[in-house]
């Protein structure tokens, strides 16, 4: 039968068909190898504040799970307990801050620059949170702050990164004072300089006019 002679092309074909069909998905992948940076601007009201330092503490690493690419607590802070589910918490972030200074871990220490940036270069792979110590004078230091490298944005991974923490005056300044018109208390206000220089007149009439009584009484 002809069909029958047929049959291993039209396997062929269907096979060829079905394969087409399966659409192919490129997924990035981070590139493990490559180091990055990381920026922090500090500003009050649109202005730079220069001064202090801040420090960058790795407690997480970068793991795949199921062709996606998450972050894991390193094996110094999984007894913590924390949680990565919402790394914009900053529970989370306070949380692993305070375990990295009460167990001693090693981190980075970058200061302040007079153009109000601190920048960490080099940085490898992972989950960072960010603390400061050392604020400038006369403002609080920042929350901390978790930050991961890379980043992603619209798909794909950025390893240059810009962070611009939120600072506190330890004291707002207070306004200068200003001239102020004496409130009205229902009564004129006396006129103190002219009473005194007119209480002094007096007095130094009436001396003058006993000194002359007597010197009349003694002629």
């Amino acid at each position: 039968m002809k069909w029958l002679k047929r049959l291993p092309m039209l396997v062929v074909m269907v096979l060829a068909l079905c394969l087409t069909s399966v659409p192919a998905y490129a997924h990035e992948v981070p590139d493990a190898s490559r180091r990055g940076t990381i920026s922090v601007t500090m500003a009050y009201d649109g202005t730079r504040v220069p001064g202090g330092s801040v420090t960058l503490y790795r407690v997480g690493d970068v793991v795949s799970d199921d062709g996606n690419y998450i972050f894991t607590l390193t094996s110094e802070c999984a007894a913590s307990g924390v949680s990565l589910d919402d790394l914009e918490s900053p529970e989370a972030a306070q949380a692993l801050a305070d375990w990295a200074v009460s167990h001693g871990l090693s981190g980075v220490t970058v200061p302040v620059g007079d153009d109000g940036v601190a920048t960490f270069t080099d940085v490898a792979l992972g989950l960072y949170v960010m603390v400061q110590h050392d604020p400038a004078t006369g403002y609080y230091a920042i929350d901390p702050f978790l930050i991961g490298m890379p980043l992603t944005e619209d798909g794909s991974y950025v390893y240059d990164i810009d962070a611009s923490p939120k600072l506190e005056l330890e004291k707002k300044p207070t306004p200068p004072p200003t001239e102020e018109e004496n409130p009205e208390t229902g009564e004129a206000e006396l006129p103190i300089v002219p009473l005194l220089v007119g209480g002094v007149v007096v007095c130094v009439a009436g001396a003058l006019l006993i000194r002359r009584k007597g010197d009349s009484t003694d002629k």
